[in-house]
């Protein structure tokens, strides 16, 4: 008698009520064991790899790949009393039948078995960037884990076999199969120069116009927030120049000195000290609009968002209690959330919770910009390029080193003059970075 289990989808994080099914990795009529990888999940915050609780053979999922979930919904439907069934055979009990061999095979002909593979997410992602079959990838991490270094080596390794392959088959058509192969690749030939040429003066049949993309995942999640945070709240900018010429001598003197400790020290430590400085004179900045009471909800710590563009979209990790965090200690966490985002390994708690944003366009970046908010949050720091420009000091021309700053803020619940008053104090900070540097931490 079947015992049937209902894994609902988890609170997996604060404020998240739903998730999109990127990648199932089981089927129905796979058995699972308990803490099994079944699914990619994309929340608002991050990519999760979601495991079963319990081993079962799987009855049904929740939806197909792309399909959304809301949280307390079944994720997957197990029979538990089938957790010892191999995979893909139907129970002799369920059909009264012995199937042959044969049977079992022509039932798993349209469904074969799929190899397990523990990876995490990024790992995954990034094979199917990668064209890798992660199936056949050997994992060398802990428990056979597959390791972003053993995607590279099967890369290698199968580069190096199709080297040694196009070396036998220049060897004139001593092999049948190579001969095969020279025409296939002959075919292709054919065909890509039909597809990619360049357009002929007649019609082609070929032609491509136009190629259309699906909207999934962090992308996906990326859209949906930016919508609801302009069409929430009524975004204002504000725009200003800062001279931050102490800054930049200040900072190459101490980046020299963090270098020998392989310390990256970026302008970025130094707007956050800005910042946090800043929200404290004004914590209406640091605050919350709770639209369910018509509260303005401001917080007393100062957890700094910090705008990450990675290769999959926009992330946001978070760094606690940055108030309380000496310009060292800031380039050193800094460094590691950057990483972590990239590789795609940040985990929930490190992408909540962020009470004030601040986005860096960099040195290649635009002068000027207007940041989108991080709803439900009520303001966001633009900090822009760097630019030797001719200014006029003391009625005197001289070339200073000039930043160009923004910052949106939400039109409900701040006004236009303690805004400027906010960047005025930023820009306070930030041209004399000396300040900044008599906090012990």
């Amino acid at each position: 008698m079947a015992v049937i289990y209902e894994f609902k989808l988890p609170d997996i994080g604060e404020g998240l009520h739903e998730a999109e099914i990127i990648r199932w990795l089981v089927r129905e009529g796979d058995v699972v064991n308990a803490d099994q990888p079944i699914a990619e999940i994309q929340t608002d915050k991050a990519m999760v790899e979601m495991t079963t609780p319990v081993a079962g053979k799987v009855m049904s999922l929740a939806g197909p790949e792309g399909a959304t979930v809301n949280v307390g919904e079944p994720l997957i439907v197990l029979d538990t009393e089938a957790a010892g069934e191999p995979r893909g055979n139907q129970s002799e009990q369920s059909t009264g039948l012995k199937e042959t061999s044969a049977t079992v095979q022509a039932d798993r002909g349209t469904r074969p078995a799929r190899k397990r593979v523990i990876a995490a997410p990024s790992v995954r992602k990034r094979a199917r960037e990668m064209g890798v079959p992660i199936e056949e990838v050997e994992g060398t991490g802990e428990g056979g884990r597959v390791t972003l270094a053993d995607l590279e080596r099967y890369v290698r390794e199968r580069e190096a076999a199709v080297t040694v392959a196009e070396t036998v088959q220049s060897g004139i058509g001593k092999v049948e199969e190579a001969s095969f192969a020279r025409s296939s690749h002959a075919v292709s030939d054919r065909i890509s120069k039909a597809l990619f040429a360049p357009p002929s003066t007649g019609p082609s049949p070929l032609t491509e116009e136009e190629e259309r993309i699906p909207l999934r995942g962090l992308r996906k999640k990326i859209a949906e927030k930016m919508v609801k945070s302009v069409y929430t709240a009524p975004h204002v900018t504000g725009m200003d120049e800062i001279d931050v010429t102490k800054l930049v001598e200040i900072r190459k003197s101490l980046a020299a000195q963090l270098a020998e400790e392989r310390i990256k020290l970026t302008y970025l430590p130094f707007v956050i000290k800005a910042v946090t400085r800043a929200l404290k004179q004004y914590p209406m900045f640091n605050a919350t609009l709770d639209e369910e009471t018509n509260e303005i909800v401001l917080k007393k710590r100062y957890h700094i968002g910090i705008a990450t563009a990675t290769k999959a979209g926009l992330l946001v990790p978070v760094i606690r209690d940055a108030d309380q965090k000496s310009i060292r200690e800031l380039a050193i966490e800094i460094a590691e959330l950057s990483e972590k985002a990239h590789r795609q390994a940040l985990r929930l708690e490190e992408l909540q919770g962020s009470t004030f944003t601040i986005t860096s366009t960099g040195a290649g970046g635009g002068w000027f910009a207007t940041p989108v908010i991080n709803y439900p949050e009520v303001a966001i720091f633009g900090a822009h390029a760097i630019k030797r420009r001719p200014v006029v000091i003391d009625d005197e021309i001289v070339i200073r080193d000039i930043m160009g700053m923004s910052l949106t803020f939400d039109h409900r619940v701040i006004d236009g003059e303690p805004a400027g008053r906010f960047m005025r104090t930023v820009a306070h900070y930030l041209e004399n970075p000396e300040l900044l540097l008599l906090d012990v931490r």
